[in-house]
């Protein structure tokens, strides 16, 4: 679950969060995707990520976790 995987990447000591890009479901963006910097997350809530810029994003919508550009999570396709 992409709540778990950003908890991890903002607290452990071996991860970064600041060098990861977040992908998420934002209807009208091309391709109906946005993508946001780590360093651009202020807190993680229960049920969703909180921007800088004040927006909140829910955990269910995001689709991919890339950090250093490798893949760290990927949201599984249900079907």
């Amino acid at each position: 679950m992409a709540k778990n995987v950003l908890d991890l990447l903002m607290w452990h000591p071996k991860w970064d969060i600041k060098r990861c890009r977040i992908s998420y479901i934002h209807r009208g963006a091309h391709r109906n995707l946005k993508t946001v910097q780590g360093s651009d997350i202020e807190r993680l809530e229960r049920g969703f990520l909180v921007l800088s810029n004040g927006a909140s994003i829910p955990y269910h919508r995001v689709v991919k976790i890339v950090c250093d550009n490798s893949f760290i999570w990927k949201k599984q396709k249900k079907g």
